[in-house]
């Protein structure tokens, strides 16, 4: 086990300082850290809820320790201090709570393991996660999507312990690990399935009248709310702000895109299958199932689901089958193709895989069972393991946004006028300027540089984030007459490659990675002569 989770903290720190200093080269992870500098003078209200409350707290402790450990800014006496010269820091403290999160789920995966199937169950699955693809790359970043899936562990365990033992007290430890989970992240509340399916299995009467509620149902529903609520109190004391914020969240994952509404007159066969197509629902299989945890790993999900959906003599295995399902569907259901929406039950699947392989090994080779599930464990993880590896050489090397801000720093005068052209929208994915110059306003026409006081351009692009790094060929055609080339900085080898998250501004390839040398856009630096 320790050498799993060794390996584990190898895979995930190697990289974890991925487009540093370049403040948004993983996005929201700046707008993570913000509202933790309310924490500083008093004021334990996050005044922002993307995410619960119960994670910002998690992240300001993690972070006060590493203060207590290492101080690296003698000159910034206050996180806000910090957060305002040195948030490169921040950030990577920060990103080790992932990584932190990352290895304990290796030990947890071997702890459940090895209880559900014994050896050869925890070192499989011990191994499967410590490789895999998806669950190593988002153990790199500013994100709650992999604790979230350690407290699904620990909550589905809890449950599990209530099946085997219904009492009082175990239904009040598994409804407050439910509220723990939605303090993380709000989808930890899809936890009441599982744990409604825990109280069918205990109910006091058989049959049909086992779904009716009986007291074990409210007890886990009021636990879940009473530690949701004591450890988020601002979602009742800011209720304006949370309606806001929340809004935004149900908008953003589950509303219809334009592009994919209904025709008029649509009949409902129609109009499920353009649901169908237009939600996530394939892209979780073909991309973060297939290309985050390897073929071998997809192919023998579906079974090893099964098997654990009918496994009645182990309520963990019965509740995870059942929660994997159950959460896969609904993050299917929405429109946004975000690999790290999966990451959470990375780990119990794991599990699943880990009983099916040990189950097989059993009867096909009972004698030689380790050996077998030993090579069966090896060929699962091979291909994310190899995946994983290449993506933290790549998230290794220097973003090219940063070597653009160095470069800029040593040959722009301080004077400069800069205009920086290639984010349609937001601009999360613009270098940075050096200290002294001075960025132009956004959206200038061409006939509005010279006014502007503009010396040089700055463009970014790439072939697949158009939403992030784009630019206008009208603009770029209207000013082509007044540009110099001075430096240029490309991620790819030889021209545009790798497959992307379209709807992610992460410059770090999903899959096909062997054409891209560098996380980041294609940068260019002009010089801009104005007319005369």
């Amino acid at each position: 086990m320790l050498a799993l989770v060794l390996l584990a903290l190898a895979l995930r720190i190697f990289g974890v300082t991925q487009g540093l200093p370049h403040p948004t080269a993983r996005p929201d992870e700046r707008e993570t850290l913000a509202p933790l500098a309310f924490f500083g003078v008093g004021d334990l209200n996050p005044h922002w809820f993307i995410y619960p409350p119960l994670y910002f707290y998690v992240l300001s402790a993690w972070i006060a320790l590493g203060f207590l450990v290492h101080r690296p800014d003698p000159l910034a006496p206050t996180y806000a201090d910090m957060l305002a010269q040195n948030l490169p820091t921040l950030i990577l403290y920060g990103r080790t709570l992932s990584v932190a999160a990352g290895a304990a789920t290796v030990a947890v995966v071997w702890w459940l393991g090895g209880r559900i199937g014994g050896l050869s169950c925890a070192a499989t699955a011990g191994l499967l996660v410590a490789v895999d693809f998806l669950h190593v790359r988002d153990s790199h970043w500013i994100k709650p999507d992999v604790l979230l899936g350690l407290v699904f562990l620990l909550s589905l365990e809890r449950l599990a312990a209530f099946v085997r033992a219904p009492s009082g007290r175990n239904a009040l430890v598994a409804g407050a690990c439910i509220g723990i989970a939605t303090g993380i992240k709000y989808n930890g509340i899809l936890l009441v399935l599982p744990a409604f399916v825990a109280c069918v299995m205990v109910a006091p009467r058989p049959g049909l009248a086992a779904l009716v509620p009986h007291r074990h149902v409210f007890t886990i529903a009021l636990a879940a709310a009473a530690a949701f609520f004591a450890t988020c109190p601002y979602v009742l004391l800011d209720p304006a702000r949370v309606r806001h914020d929340l809004t935004v969240v149900a908008f953003s994952s589950f509303a219809t895109r334009p592009d994919a509404a209904p025709p008029a007159g649509a009949g409902w066969l129609d109009r499920a299958a353009l649901f169908v197509r237009s939600r996530a629902f394939a892209y979780h299989a073909e991309v973060s199932l297939r290309q985050g945890c390897g073929l071998l790993f997809a192919l023998v999900t579906p079974p090893a689901v099964v098997l654990a959906a009918t496994c009645r003599r182990e309520p963990f295995l019965l509740l995870a089958g059942v929660f994997v399902v159950f959460y896969g569907l609904v993050i299917g259901a929405s429109p946004v193709h975000l690999a790290r929406y999966f990451t959470p039950i990375v780990p119990l699947l794991a599990l699943l895989i880990a009983f099916l392989v040990s189950r097989l090994a059993a009867r096909i080779a009972p004698r030689r069972q380790g050996v077998t599930a030993a090579i069966a464990a090896v060929l699962l993880s091979a291909e994310p393991a190899a995946r994983s590896l290449a993506h933290d050489r790549l998230a290794a090397r220097t973003d090219t946004r940063v070597l653009a801000t160095r470069w800029m720093a040593e040959h722009l005068p301080p004077s400069s006028v800069v205009a920086i052209v290639g984010s349609p929208l937001f601009p999360i994915a613009d270098p940075e300027l050096p200290p002294g110059r001075r960025r132009a306003p956004n959206g200038l026409r061409p006939e509005q540089f010279s006014g502007a006081g503009v010396t040089h351009v700055v463009t970014h692009w790439h072939h697949q984030l158009t939403a992030f790094s784009h630019i206008d060929p009208a603009l770029m055609a209207a000013l082509a007459p007044r540009l110099r080339l001075l430096a240029e900085f490309t991620p790819y080898r030889e021209g545009p490659a790798g497959q992307f998250e379209v709807q992610d501004a992460y410059y770090v390839p999903m899959f096909d990675l062997g054409g891209v040398e560098r996380p980041g856009p294609l940068v260019r630096v002009y010089a801009y002569e104005p007319a005369s």
